[in-house]
């Protein structure tokens, strides 16, 4: 005698029964409107596992009265579904009203395989609902997408888990008092997919003298996470928190995805992204210690990679955040095409420099002071790049400050302050057009063996 588990034995048969999902089913729910009229569109419906998908069909399917018929993207094949919709259109049951075609896990299809339901949904022959885990958005065609609503569906909270749970119990084991302590933990463990939260209560059932301790021995932990999760939301968790600077979320969700199975090269490319992006050159260092916790992940592997990788994170989750990098980029990207200066284009040719290419420039080795124009006529005075932070304005700081004028301005103050005392930095970086970078960098060549420097912080009130 076949056993039919307890998931499918307690599947909803209405859409009063399906617990979770407010934002489709309540009142206002974007499902509730599209169904409104009786009317049944072709539909993707696209979240975590165990959420309600085949269920949500089921019952659209007979509550507006189309014939259903299911197939899978991981055991049918596209042959099997394109000789099912040629030969319902000769069906006399389905000629007034198209059956509702569902294809689970239909971004197992590839595009050459979802356009068989093309013409059939274009001439309202069949009406699609596809059910995935993944974002319809990178696995299904444009045009297969265009002809669909898109239904996102979304973990079921604890306190949902464990109503079904209750009625479950209620059904298996009438009169019996329930284990609250074991439908608590199984609403949380499930993390939000109610079919294995109905499978571990199925294990319950069928232990013999069970407790929670020997429950949690025989289904173990669970992975929290699959690709819909943990490929796109949890990579977006993880940049997100090393760009907000705060550590411990950003390694609780590298925690996620080393328990979840990811594969640490993704992790490691996503640190490389970050600490390019949202660091810079506010830090060098980041993005060096992020290619190298790449590289170590490569010859290490798991289990040992995960501390090269979190020493990373640590690192560039703490290091100061800047994104002139991307914004000074994407700018010139943004730049119109203009013509190259004469001056700086290729005139390693007579015949290049006879019509005149690479005339009036300037080696810049020759005088680093002189001022020379590199961007097109069209363009200059533009900047691409503008720093923010202090790490990163000190790049533009770099000119030293001209160094007869300093040993002037340094000697007349030596002279008037032989015991020493405070520089007016700010004063002769005013008068040099220098940074005070450049000064401090200057004055130990002047100070030394009379002198000796020290850093002062001082307040001053806002």
């Amino acid at each position: 005698m076949s056993h039919i588990p307890l998931p499918e034995r307690l599947r909803p048969k209405t859409l009063d029964d399906v617990v979770g999902q407010a934002h489709l089913l309540g009142p206002k729910g974007a499902l509730m409107r599209l169904t409104a009229g009786g009317r049944l569109p072709s539909m993707v419906l696209w979240g975590p596992p165990g959420t309600g998908k085949t269920t949500l069909a089921r019952i659209l399917a007979e509550a507006t009265g189309h014939g259903f018929r299911e197939f899978s993207g991981v055991s049918g094949s596209a042959a099997e579904l394109k000789k099912f919709l040629q030969e319902s259109r000769e069906m006399p049951l389905f000629r007034g009203v198209p059956p509702v075609v569902f294809l689970d896990e239909i971004h197992r299809f590839n595009r050459s395989q979802q356009d068989i339901l093309l013409p059939f949904l274009e001439r309202g022959e069949a009406i699609l609902i596809g059910a995935t885990t993944e974002n319809p958005a990178f696995y299904l065609n444009p045009a297969l997408r265009s002809r669909c609503q898109l239904i996102a569906l979304k973990g079921l909270e604890p306190v949902h888990i464990q109503q079904v749970l209750k009625r479950a119990w209620a059904k298996e084991r009438p009169g019996t008092p329930e284990p609250a302590e074991v439908l608590e933990w199984l609403s949380h463990w499930a993390g939000g997919d109610l079919r294995s939260a109905l499978s571990g209560l199925e294990t319950w059932l069928e232990m013999p003298d069970p407790d929670l301790e020997s429950l949690q021995g025989a289904l173990g932990g669970r992975m929290m996470f699959d690709r819909a999760d943990g490929h796109y939301d949890l990579a977006s968790a993880f940049q997100k928190s090393l760009r907000g600077s705060d550590v411990d979320a950003a390694l609780y969700y590298l925690s996620r995805m080393i328990r979840g199975g990811e594969d640490p090269r993704f992790i490691a490319r996503r640190l490389m992204v970050c600490a390019a992006e949202d660091v810079g050159n506010a830090d060098p260092q980041a993005f060096i210690l992020a290619e190298a916790a790449s590289r170590a992940v490569e010859q290490i592997g798991w289990p040992e990679a995960r501390i090269p990788l979190a020493q990373a994170v640590i690192y560039v989750a703490n290091a100061a955040k800047s994104n002139a990098t991307v914004l000074a980029i994407d700018s010139a990207l943004a730049a119109d095409d203009a013509p190259i200066p004469e001056s700086i284009r290729d005139a390693h040719t007579a015949t290049a420099r006879k019509a005149g290419m690479g005339q009036g420039y300037h080696y810049s080795h020759d005088d680093y002071d002189r001022p020379q124009a590199f961007l097109p006529v069209k363009l200059q005075g533009t900047a691409f790049h503008a720093p923010r932070r202090p790490q990163e304005r000190s790049w533009r700081d770099r000119q030293e400050p001209e160094a007869a004028a300093l040993g002037a301005l340094w000697e007349a103050w030596a002279e008037g302050h032989p015991e020493g005392g405070e520089v007016p930095v700010d004063a002769w970086c005013e008068a040099l057009a220098c940074s005070r970078e450049a000064l401090a960098r200057a004055l130990p060549r002047l100070a030394q063996g009379r002198f000796t420097l020290a850093r002062k912080l001082e307040a001053r009130p806002l």
